[in-house]
């Protein structure tokens, strides 16, 4: 079980601030917001608890008892167990799923939009509220090739135009054809942080939290041929 740790806040960030924010056009639309608790008629009891964070437990440390600790840790506990963090639905180009990718040139790889959104939960609990905001800050691919993992601060970029280039995106250098099944074992993961806040000026991070998803590449080898 892994303990956070917390620091006061400068300032207190209420649910209706969060929310009230001003953000750019489609930079933040949350995905799903949960109000949950004492008087708001949802009940606290959350579905099975997602087992990428099964081992996540936020930890409330504070001296001053204005921070009531021991409520905070539980409204924040209850909203860290009822967030579940969606799998990554990846796109190629090649596309991967149809055709095979060839060796030498740039394989793109995106998440599409409506899946790089915050998640917001918010929790109240003996009096205080919590309000947990997840958010993706990255996607990675592991090509399953030998090489090391592509890293890339957002969703990626839909392929539209030849010869664009992207950060998401890998190069193999061999075919997949003399592997196990002639695929290579892959995995797409966006990478999440979670922040959350309290009434009572409690906050703290949790996280990066890992979200993947295995795809099997076939990567095939191909030679120009020059006719006249």
């Amino acid at each position: 079980m892994r303990n956070i740790t917390v620091f006061r806040a400068l300032s207190v960030s209420l649910a209706i601030g969060l929310l009230g924010t001003a953000h750019p056009a489609g930079a933040w639309e949350p995905t799903i917001v949960s109000v949950v608790g004492s008087g708001t008629g949802i009940s606290e009891q959350s579905a099975a608890r997602d087992p990428v964070l099964a081992d996540l437990e936020i930890s409330v440390t504070s001296r001053d008892p204005e921070h009531r600790r021991g409520e905070v840790g539980v409204a924040a506990n209850r909203a860290l167990r009822s967030l579940s963090l969606p799998r990554p639905v990846p796109r190629f180009a090649p596309p991967a799923a149809r055709v095979r990718t060839l060796v030498g040139i740039d394989t793109w790889f995106w998440v599409p939009a409506f899946q790089w959104r915050p998640i917001v939960r918010i929790v109240a609990a003996g009096g205080v509220v919590v309000t947990l905001v997840a958010t993706p800050i990255a996607l990675q691919l592991l090509p399953g090739d030998g090489s090391l993992q592509v890293t890339c601060p957002g969703p990626g970029s839909p392929w539209l135009v030849p010869g664009s280039r992207s950060l998401c995106s890998h190069v193999f250098q061999r075919a997949s054809t003399a592997t196990a099944g002639g695929r290579y074992r892959a995995a797409v993961q966006a990478v999440w942080t979670i922040r959350w806040t309290s009434s009572t000026g409690l906050s703290g991070v949790v996280g990066p939290v890992v979200v993947s998803t295995p795809v099997s590449l076939l990567v095939a080898e191909a030679q120009a041929v020059l006719r006249r």
